[in-house]
């Protein structure tokens, strides 16, 4: 069969799909100011629409997730404790995490970031990191390109063999590895996380249309790029791992934190940072720990999201939690931040 490394689309059809026709903001040419929006504020009110929630594979943790907004699903990603060939299950939930239907994944990557670009037809493309291999002798394997695949129940994909998969080959200049990708259903920009050469990690922020048609590059229009503050800049520890990212308008979010040492354990503290992509270096906007889910056993900060639901733009973050045995059983939760200021 043979590769998709780039796929073209009418940009208009692309964008109603995506947004389901409504856009807030206008594409700027690159490097333009990012049109000022609201922010999410993470002392606001929220809620928890998914509680440990049983997956399709229970003995996978939940990675990331993110939410068809035009059909009214959640899609998780799921990896194996320990496996180093990046397979992955990604499951279909209804609002509530109720299971609808799985797809099996072979060679893609750890599954640490996702984004969902809704289809008329029910059938969303599935964007993700891909090509899960180590680059030379003796390294880890880690994930090189940003690709996008149709979501189908039962379905089953291996991203070096199978057409179906659209492979987006990263083209900047500064690009070093391990890209992560977030959507924004309100404005239709793709958010791309990644280990830059310039600093640790960077963030890009592309019109979704302009990438389907042009791919990852220096010579597709980018709407704004800055670079990520490391932990000590923004007073986190070494040990509060990258768990997800998003956006929304021109702020970017992001979620840090990690497992206790045994699900029976007390939880660890967990934060979510909010940046500026108007801004640059080493700024942060605020710095925010939260104790949501602080009983679940083993609880995990894990994805990042916007949800577009019926009652407005929502924060989502998830949480993965543990039962202990032989093998472990994993669940999810997802809480969410809905009040906005600016």
């Amino acid at each position: 069969m043979s590769r998709r490394t780039l796929f073209r689309t009418g940009t208009g059809i692309a964008a109603a799909a995506a947004t389901g026709g409504l856009s807030l903001y206008t594409a700027e040419s690159a490097y333009a100011t990012v049109p000022a929006s609201q922010r999410f504020v993470f002392e606001g009110a929220g809620g928890d629409p998914v509680v440990r929630a049983k997956l399709h594979q229970p003995y996978w943790a939940m990675q990331s997730f993110a939410f068809d907004h035009v059909h009214g699903h959640i899609y998780f990603v799921q990896t194996k404790v320990g496996s180093t060939n990046g397979d992955l299950w990604v499951t279909r939930t209804d609002p509530h995490g109720k299971v609808l239907g799985a797809m099996a994944l072979h060679g893609f990557d750890h599954g640490s970031s996702m984004a969902i670009q809704p289809s008329a037809n029910g059938s969303p493309y599935v964007w993700l990191a891909g090509d899960w291999r180590s680059l030379s002798p003796g390294t880890a394997p880690n994930s090189h390109t940003i690709c996008r695949i149709k979501y189908r129940d039962d379905g089953e994909l291996d991203y070096a063999k199978d057409a179906g998969v659209w492979r987006f080959p990263i083209g900047l200049s500064d690009f070093r590895d391990c890209p992560r990708p977030s959507i924004d259903p309100y404005t239709n920009r793709l958010l791309v996380r990644y280990m830059g050469t310039t600093s640790p990690w960077r963030l890009a922020l592309f019109d979704l249309p302009a990438v389907i048609n042009n791919g990852i590059s220096d010579t597709t229009p980018i709407l704004a790029k800055r670079a990520l503050p490391t932990n000590a800049e923004m007073g986190l520890s070494e040990s509060d791992h990258f768990q997800g990212v998003t956006s929304y308008g021109q702020y970017v979010y992001l979620s840090y934190g990690g497992p206790p040492a045994k699900p029976s354990d007390p939880a660890k503290p967990s934060y979510l940072v909010r940046l500026d992509m108007n801004k640059a270096g080493a700024s942060v906007e605020q710095v925010y720990r939260t104790r949501a889910g602080e009983s679940l056993p083993g609880r995990e900060p894990q994805g990042m999201a916007i949800w577009r639901s019926p009652d407005g733009p929502r924060l989502a973050f998830g949480f993965s939690s543990k039962i202990s045995g032989s093998p472990d059983e994993f669940r999810a939760t997802v809480f969410y931040k809905s009040d906005l200021t600016g």
